[in-house]
């Protein structure tokens, strides 16, 4: 073999040299760069959201799989028994943080004081008592009394959007028909069943006027969450009522 042949050969068999960087690569790199620095600083952000989220699918996972386990077993001896409604998806009993008047949602894991008694139309005086818990309209009536018990609360505490407030009632969204809400009022228990939701206009305030006659219960938080664009309220029918 000469050493012509064995050059040209060498030569073929060498890699292609790297191509030089074209300009819309670089601008590529530059853009993606701009991507991750802004998803940088949203992810602080939507840290909350996505604890909150993932903490309810997952603990509704969960009871799924004990619920199915519960199934396969074998039914006992049928006992008669008294209506408990404080027991956690997770068969566990709740006690309401608040005895003289607390809120408690099973489905949700809410479990508040409820500040009784403030004005929904002073916004420095409600805004204080939701700093402490869920806020009982004054227009409204009392737990055991003829006529609907109207409470609110924030559904966010983002500080993108307010700052250091309760976001008790950010899950709210997640009711359906037929859900527990459980209001404990001086030693008693009155449960109340979810029969509707509706969104309204912040305007429409007629759901604050005292409703007598009517034992139910509205829960009114913001929405979207974080937002005053609009109230989602969540009205229920009293169903059963204990004494403690």
């Amino acid at each position: 073999m000469t050493n012509k042949t064995y050059m040209t050969d060498h030569l073929n068999n060498l890699p292609p040299p790297p191509r030089p960087p074209q300009r819309g690569s670089s601008w590529r790199l530059v853009g993606l760069g701009l991507i991750a620095l802004a998803l940088g600083g949203v992810t602080p952000m939507l840290t909350p959201v996505v604890a909150l989220e993932s903490s309810y699918y997952i603990k509704t996972f969960q009871n799924m799989v004990r619920e199915q386990k519960e199934a396969e077993k074998p039914l006992p001896q049928a006992i008669p028994t008294k209506f408990n409604p404080l027991i956690a998806p997770d068969g566990s009993e709740i006690v309401p943080v608040d005895r003289e008047f607390g809120i408690v949602i099973p489905k949700i894991g809410v479990n508040a004081a409820v500040i009784p008694g403030v004005n929904p139309l002073k916004e420095a005086e409600y805004g204080e008592a939701l700093k402490q818990g869920v806020a009982h309209a004054s227009t409204s009536f009392f737990p055991g009394e003829e006529g609907v018990v109207y409470l609110f609360s924030h559904s966010t505490n983002y500080e993108w959007f307010t700052k250091d407030l309760n976001a008790i009632f950010y899950l709210l969204k997640n009711l359906e028909a037929g859900d527990l809400i459980v209001l404990a009022y001086k030693g008693g228990l009155y449960t109340y069943t979810l029969t509707e939701k509706r969104i309204v206009k912040p305007s429409e305030i007629s759901y604050l006027q005292p409703i007598s006659g009517d034992r139910k219960l509205i829960l009114q938080t913001c929405w979207p969450p974080g937002s005053t664009l609009e109230r989602l309220l969540l009205i229920a029918d009293l169903v059963d009522r204990q004494s403690r």
